[in-house]
């Protein structure tokens, strides 16, 4: 997500992963005793990390549709309905507030 910040001067696509990437990239070791489900996007037992990268791609919607490297992620969220969107929101400002 910090790629994103200096508006795709140093590279065109940010650099954001769910929790069921992370899962999957380290062979399941860093979830192995997390009491998180990582391929939950809201819910009482949603990753963090998950709840976080949908609540990045919905506070960037617009800006990564127009990015042909991005626009899979926005039409993944398409799919989120507009009760998941709010609770994926009010999970990740909880989550702000936490850290």
């Amino acid at each position: 997500m910090s790629q994103a910040a200096d508006g795709g001067l140093m590279a065109s696509k940010p650099y954001i992963a769910s929790g069921k990437y992370i899962q999957r990239m380290s062979g399941g070791s860093l979830c192995a005793d997390c009491r998180f489900d990582p391929a939950q996007r809201s819910g009482e037992r949603a990753c963090p990390y998950t709840i976080l990268y949908w609540d990045f791609l919905l506070r960037h919607e617009t800006r990564l549709a127009e990015n042909p490297r991005t626009v899979m992620q926005v039409r993944n969220l398409a799919r989120v309905s507009t009760e998941e969107r709010a609770q994926i929101q009010t999970q990740a400002q909880r989550l702000r507030q936490i850290g």
